[in-house]
């Protein structure tokens, strides 16, 4: 599903910027702080509901998987009998018809062949470095600071619905903010700063050489800062991914942004294993670092492959 919302993204995308005449950026812009609403409102609702149930209702761990395992069926059934939106938006297909179904290696292959081009790589800078940081967040602030800071782990799930629900709520302020400055990098800029100031107020050892751990309730800096910077992600981030591979290989777009953020994420929670959580933190600084400087020349490449060769648009001259 992580896979197949960037298929639908794009295609609807593209949908809209066809029959509005508005630029896709613009779309992109509206649509990914809508779909963050969405998709990170009903994250924090379930989350909020699995905690209401075992705490007020006494259901079980069995009963909790066996509910929330139906309703993930009950969604994949769902998306399986929905409509091919991708079918008017590609200029190949006739109306209304369905495109052939590639097959599992096909779909594979598809995102793999976007790895020869570097936008892919230049762009993915917000993935690793929210990837690093939520591994850090539940890995080693969750198992030490926070116990130490307010004590006991009754608070996680408190904690991860406070990170859904300032994500949902700052997605569609950057969306706004997108639309309202015509450009996608402060948006990102600012989620980069998030992840940066999480790294950075890991080296601080006030009160007493306890660090974070003896904050308090002031522990909640990093969760604030996580989600929004999780809300940058979300939305604009994926709206930057709509942006520089539109069309076609939105899928394998969207496939290549998720690889990146779960494999920062494991790489991210196996260094927490090895007790080796600083390199994490220089990591998640790094990729934050380069970030905006990584989109900044993507987009310049884009914009060179997008304009006419300068023989081609002097042949146009003449003709």
């Amino acid at each position: 599903m992580w896979t197949g919302q960037g298929g639908f993204f794009s295609a609807i995308c593209e949908r809209l910027s066809e029959t509005t005449s508005k630029p896709l950026q613009q779309i992109t812009s509206e649509l990914s702080s809508t779909f963050a609403i969405f998709y990170l409102g009903q994250e924090c609702f379930w989350k909020v509901l699995f905690t209401i149930l075992q705490k007020y209702l006494g259901m079980t761990d069995v009963v909790g998987f066996l509910l929330y395992g139906v309703l993930a069926v009950v969604a994949t059934v769902v998306l399986a009998c929905s409509r091919d939106l991708r079918a008017r938006s590609s200029p190949q297909a006739p109306q209304g018809a369905r495109p052939a179904a590639g097959g599992t290696c096909a779909k594979a292959a598809a995102a793999v062949t976007l790895w020869r081009d570097p936008k892919i790589w230049l762009i993915s800078g917000n993935n690793i470095a929210f990837g690093f940081a939520a591994a850090y967040l539940n890995g080693y602030i969750n198992g030490h600071w926070q116990k130490e800071a307010i004590g006991g782990g009754e608070f996680i799930g408190f904690l991860g619905a406070i990170i859904c629900l300032i994500a949902t709520v700052s997605s569609k302020f950057y969306g706004w903010v997108s639309d309202r400055l015509g450009s996608k990098v402060p948006v990102l800029l600012f989620g980069s700063s998030c992840f940066i100031l999480i790294g950075v107020l890991s080296f601080v050892s006030a009160p007493d050489g306890k660090g974070p751990g003896g904050w308090g309730w002031g522990i909640m800096v990093f969760y604030v800062l996580q989600g929004l910077g999780r809300g940058v992600y979300e939305s604009t981030n994926k709206g930057i991914f709509g942006d520089a591979f539109p069309g076609a290989q939105g899928l394998g777009a969207f496939a290549n942004c998720m690889m990146q953020n779960t494999l920062a994420s494991t790489i991210g929670f196996l260094l927490g294993v090895a007790k080796l959580d600083y390199v994490e933190v220089y990591i998640l600084l790094a990729f934050s670092v380069l970030s905006v400087p990584g989109l900044l020349l993507a987009q310049r490449m884009q914009r060179q492959q997008a304009a006419p060769h300068p023989s081609t648009a002097k042949r146009s001259g003449e003709a």
